[in-house]
């Protein structure tokens, strides 16, 4: 793996304890960012996030092993660690959103870990505290769904590789081959983590003249992989009708054009035109604000400008690779969730930019003490402002957006709620579309049976002298609401509003007999 550069730390003043504040510091915001009104932000879930939480739910009640579904991101490692919050909690919307928050803050101290193992401690300070509030990183760390794995297994498998080269000790490698199985089982992002990490390691090896020189260290790191794709393999022959999907799940392109247009959108998304998706991002926002994206493009200059160097060739290997799932997929493009594994990367190259303008700063006053400290409280003052642009993006801005209750299904999750704890002596229907639908299935999980359809499937429903009620979706509304007054004359339709912008989100239509 790369070597360790030696680049200052920007605060003596703190002596010895530097790493340890640094590093405590950093997660303490990310907790705080990340488990701040989780039970309420974000306001609901959507398809993916609730279709694996049903196949947690068919983990934990009858024993089915999760199979590698787009609803997961083939992720089925992401369904057993659902399973354990959904046990807990029950199906809840706090129970999908548990292990996200977990995963992120963790994703953090790991990636400190990482970037302080390659560039040292002013790096890592400052690659994981923009982590910490990167608007990005904190969506992806509260939504629900496998997206949250990313960054965590990213930085993890990175700084324990780093380790396992350096120290050749079999208990780190121990750690390595554990988490290259997780990575395995963590869909096509983990298996092109694994694959950059040992294209990095063999490249290594290769120049140190050691390909042909194996310890022990070495044989359990290759034990581990070996088990890891035959945990995979074994997944893969388990869901193999679901695995030739894969190419319509990640909508490769079509044409030679629509190729370049899904590169230009993605590579813009870091400082131009963001995720237009409500549920990545404040939709159209850049993935990065204005300081942090003008330091990524610096540190991207750096890194070429010293491509000579193995550790800034990695970086930029890595920030390619980890990037290919967004580059290749018109799906949303640019799709932030697919480049969710790349933040640690861009976030270290953006730590590299800002080390290189301290240092440009540092070297035109070698001697103006003045100077040099303001220089540093520029960088800070222009940190704190990340700090409150990553709050007031997510928090107030995106929280206080229409368009995100909309894209969280406030309708459908409401109906779920109301499914579990409302009384209804007849025979209860739901109309909703395929995006609805396992909202609805996953929060009104273990309640008294009901019957989902669509409003075109009212015209094969029996008319029988029994008590009905249905619950009805704003996407199901027009159609649902005519056909029912044809066919169930007298019933009592009922609006039901968001307690957030008093719009109407749901409707009941109620039948005496």
């Amino acid at each position: 793996m790369a070597p360790r550069t030696r680049i200052r730390p920007p605060f003596t003043w703190l002596g010895e304890h530097a790493a340890l504040a640094s590093v405590v510091s950093t997660v303490i915001v990310a907790a705080f960012f990340r488990f701040f009104q989780l039970t309420t932000l974000p306001p609901g879930i959507y398809a993916t996030a609730a279709s694996s939480g049903l196949q947690a739910l068919a983990l934990i009640n009858h024993g089915t092993w999760p199979q590698l579904t787009s609803d997961s991101g083939y992720a089925s490692v992401w369904v057993f660690l659902q399973a354990i919050s959904i046990k807990i909690l029950g199906p809840t919307e706090l129970a999908l959103r548990l292990w996200p928050a977990i995963l992120g803050t963790l994703a953090v101290l790991t990636t400190w870990l990482w970037v302080r193992s390659w560039l040292g401690l002013r790096a890592a300070w400052l690659a994981s505290f923009l982590l910490a509030v990167t608007p990005w990183a904190v969506t992806i760390s509260r939504n629900g769904d496998e997206t949250a794995l990313y960054p965590l297994i990213t930085s993890l498998t990175l700084w324990l590789a780093t380790l396992a080269w350096r120290k050749r000790s079999v208990g780190v490698s121990l750690a390595l081959a554990a988490v290259i199985i997780i990575d395995l089982l963590s869909g096509p992002i983990g298996w092109l983590l694994v694959a950059a990490v040992a294209v990095i390691g063999v490249s290594t090896r290769l120049r140190t003249k050691q390909l042909l020189s194996i310890d022990s260290s070495q044989i359990v790191v290759g034990v581990g992989c070996i088990a890891g794709f035959a945990a995979l393999v074994f997944a893969i022959r388990g869901s193999f009708a679901q695995i030739k999907l894969l190419p319509g799940f990640l909508a490769l392109p079509t044409s030679v054009g629509s190729f370049f247009s899904t590169i230009g959108q993605t590579l813009l998304m870091f400082n131009g035109a963001g995720d237009q998706s409500y549920r990545h991002n404040l939709a159209g926002e850049p993935m990065l604000n204005a300081f942090v994206g003008l330091m990524f493009v610096a540190g991207l200059l750096v890194a070429l400008s010293r491509f000579h160097e193995r550790l800034y060739r990695h970086l930029l290997f890595l920030m390619v690779v980890l990037l290919l799932p967004a580059l290749l997929s018109t799906t949303g493009a640019p799709n932030a969730a697919h480049a969710a594994a790349t933040l640690p990367v861009v976030l270290a190259l953006a730590a590299v930019g800002i080390s290189y303008m301290l240092d440009l700063w540092y070297k035109t006053f070698p001697i103006n003490s003045a100077a040099r400290v303001t220089g540093q409280a520029a960088i800070l003052v222009l940190l704190g402002l990340t700090v409150f642009q990553g709050y007031a993006q997510y928090f107030e801005a995106w929280a206080g957006s229409s368009p995100v209750y909309v894209a969280y299904n406030e309708g459908a999750v409401q109906i779920g709620l109301g499914l579990k704890t409302g009384k209804f002596t007849g025979t209860r229907y739901v109309l909703a579309d395929t995006e609805e639908v396992p909202v609805v299935e996953y929060l009104a999980y273990g309640t008294k049976p009901y019957i989902a359809t669509s409003a075109a499937g009212l015209t094969v429903l029996p008319v029988l002298s029994s008590p009905k009620q249905f619950w009805i979706t704003t996407s199901q509304r027009d159609t649902a609401v005519k056909n029912l007054k044809l066919k169930f004359p007298g019933g009592v339709l009922v609006p039901h509003y968001s307690t957030f912008n008093q719009a109407e989100i749901y409707y009941t239509y109620e039948v005496s007999k």
